[in-house]
């Protein structure tokens, strides 16, 4: 069958999540914000009974966390914010190259209102300045239900970076507009880089399913698990998921389609400026991620150790982020073709019609040539012919008044203070100044008009 819609255009295109993620939505506004102060492990059962108001303090299912508000200045929309909520245990010791583990309950009300660390990585230039970590399985969740009655539709965000930079603690990402709209809004932070996507013949050996090197991709698994035991007493529906991920957090979205592992755990998808991995160039077999794991561990020292693994888990995350990218070394993270977790190339997954069958939006920005020539095109039309369920494609154009009079280009990641509502304070954010450049912006001082209010509003709209 083939269902491709073509194509949602310029800054309307989630004016399509109608189809995305609810049956109906209502509308709000914008802007800038202040706050008020192993084997895998089976999923734990949800914790939702009979119907409670949604406050500041939620019970989770490991226990109760408190939030704050959240509010825009602008227009007075708030919501309830918490951070830094634990979705598996720390990732450290023996813990690490291994699938995330459950978290450990506690006792009292844990504060949620401070950011949780990243994940380990590199230096950035795109302004993430929170503390790193191995601990780092948590998400933030941003809501404006009134009763776990609600039911409302949510958004599991994915953030990008190749796999390797980023994190979900963001005021772009956790803006309140989204859940002032009607949306309970999750992002998360997940393992990355040699942490997150390392393979080594010693990995694979321990593991009881003879797979290793997608560590991250188990993380959003488990994140989705959360999602399913945990949302409703958040206001969220539970049988109304979607999830979507820009640039490398695309790739992760791609990543749970593909994954016979999330089976039923979300039901709608968009993939933004990140549809590269259906192609078949973008193929890393679980051997040649062995062979670059080897050269990792000797990069290390550690390969003439006795217990290899237990010398490469002594090592600090940050020798092994420096090792990775070493020359001799040259990691690069990418999913794993590992029989298991992703069982075959990804584009054999989409092409034969075993990805997960749900609604897809996918597209990328006016900048992006290679993306909108290629990538899109092939990912829109893969799913489309295999799969029962609606395909969207989209092309975003809109640009801020300041650079749309110089002029410059929608370029990767532009979309994001739209799709969120953030504009005007995402919009000069550092990291959408360090990405400008790609689009041929000259303007570190960018404004914004009525047009993109009204873009904000219309993308931010379910």
């Amino acid at each position: 069958m083939n269902n491709r819609k073509l194509p949602v255009l310029g800054g309307l295109f989630l004016s399509a999540i109608v189809v995305a993620c609810s049956d109906g939505g209502q509308s709000a506004s914008t802007s800038g914000t202040t706050t008020e102060s192993m084997p895998e492990a089976d999923p734990a059962p949800a914790v939702m009974a009979a119907s409670v108001a949604v406050g500041d303090v939620v019970e989770t299912q490991w226990g109760s966390v408190r939030g704050e508000t959240l509010t825009d200045d602008v227009v007075g929309v708030s919501a309830t914010i918490f951070r830094g909520i634990p979705y598996a245990a720390p990732p450290v010791g023996n813990l690490r190259w291994r699938p995330p583990q459950p978290a450990q309950p506690w006792d009292g009300v844990r504060v949620a209102v401070e950011w949780p660390d990243r994940c380990p990585q590199g230096s950035s230039s795109m302004g993430a300045e929170n503390p790193i970590s191995e601990d780092c399985l948590y998400l933030n969740v941003v809501t404006d239900a009134e009763t776990t009655e609600d039911k409302r539709p949510v958004m599991v965000f994915f953030h990008g970076g190749g796999l390797t930079t980023g994190t979900g603690n963001s005021t772009t990402y956790t803006h309140p507009t989204l859940a002032s709209k009607g949306v309970v809004l999750v992002t998360v932070n997940s393992r990355l880089g040699p942490i997150g996507y390392l393979s080594h013949p010693a990995l694979s050996a321990e593991d009881e399913n003879g797979s290793s090197g997608n560590y991250g991709t188990l993380d959003l698994k488990a994140s989705l698990d959360w999602v399913q035991a945990n949302i409703e007493a958040f206001g969220g529906d539970p049988d109304n998921v979607t999830i979507f991920g820009e640039s490398g957090g695309g790739t992760k979205t791609i990543s749970q389609m593909a994954t016979p592992l999330a089976e039923g755990l979300f039901h709608k998808a968009i993939v933004q400026s990140g549809s590269a991995l259906t192609s078949p160039e973008r193929i890393t077999m679980l051997e040649d991620a062995e062979a670059k794991g080897v050269q990792l561990a000797q990069a290390l020292g550690a390969s003439g150790s006795d217990d290899v693994l237990a010398a490469m888990r002594e090592a600090s995350w940050q020798d092994i982020i420096a090792a990775g990218a070493s020359d001799e070394v040259g990691f690069r993270a990418n999913v794993v073709v590992d029989g298991y977790v992703i069982p075959d190339p990804v584009s054999q997954i989409f092409s034969e019609g075993r990805q997960h069958d749900v609604p897809l939006i996918v597209g990328a920005n006016a900048g992006e040539q290679g993306l909108l020539e290629y990538s899109v095109p092939q990912m829109a039309n893969l799913h489309s012919s295999t799969a029962s369920s609606a395909t969207y494609v989209y092309n975003f154009s809109q640009v801020p008044k300041t650079w749309r009079d110089e002029p410059c280009v929608a370029f990767h990641g532009l979309e994001l203070p739209y799709v969120f509502g953030s504009v005007p304070t995402g919009i000069d954010s550092p990291t959408m100044i360090f990405l400008s450049g790609g689009g041929g912006c000259d303007s570190n001082m960018p404004e914004t008009d009525e047009v993109d209010m009204t873009v904000a509003d219309h993308a931010s709209t379910i």
